[in-house]
């Protein structure tokens, strides 16, 4: 009896710590950081970049609202999305509705290529991309990158080569337009974006 009674504890408190233990390694941890969207100084919208981990998967959103006169009212709400299953690069999608029109892009891991379908402002692409990649826009806003790595934007559907300009500064280039990324000790500082019309920055904030 004695013997029976010790087991059942022994036994009950496996039990206990494999549940704990589950649990804990279960859990989602997330990362988040706000940003303002300035053009010529003036801010125009904010950002929300959050960071979502899990044992096997990283997912990054990153959701953007701007409202500014050019030529009319122009209003637009972005949001952005990456999943990662044991550091690769599974899914990518953009969806962008304001009152010039609404626009979405799915990017999917396939077997051995990316299905591509992009659709942008006055853009398409269904070019399958044939590799695995382990990174994208989405990440740089957590993670520094280094000269040479490869991305896929999520929003376009394209391969990008990272390019080291000075120590803590990259920039790549996305269907035909430069964004630069600043970094200051690991951790991203503005980032400009290149537009045919006006540049505007990304700046961090700290609220």
């Amino acid at each position: 009896m004695p013997f029976n009674l010790t087991f059942s504890k022994a036994y009950i408190s496996l039990l206990l710590f494999l549940f704990l233990s589950s649990s804990v390694w279960g859990q989602e941890s997330t990362i988040s950081q706000n940003y303002d969207i300035v053009v010529a100084g003036f801010r125009i919208g904010g950002m929300t970049a959050q960071k979502i981990e899990s044992p096997n998967e990283t997912k990054f959103e990153i959701n953007s609202l701007v409202d500014f006169w050019f030529f009319g009212r122009v209003h637009v709400d972005f949001l952005q999305k990456a999943d990662y299953i044991d550091g690769q690069l599974h899914n990518a999608s953009t969806v962008s509705n304001s009152n010039r029109g609404n626009f979405q892009t799915n990017v999917s891991w396939n077997n051995d290529h990316y299905v591509v379908d992009a659709n942008t402002y006055k853009y398409e692409n269904k070019e399958p991309v044939n590799q695995p990649i382990y990174s994208s826009p989405a990440r740089l806003y957590f993670e520094e990158p280094n000269d040479g790595d490869i991305l896929l934007s999520e929003n376009f559907g394209l391969i990008t080569t990272v390019v080291e300009d000075e120590p803590g500064v990259y920039s790549l280039e996305v269907n035909g337009n430069t964004n630069t990324f600043y970094y200051e000790d690991g951790i991203l500082q503005k980032v400009v974006l290149e537009n045919s019309i006006k540049n505007y920055v990304i700046r961090r904030s700290d609220d």
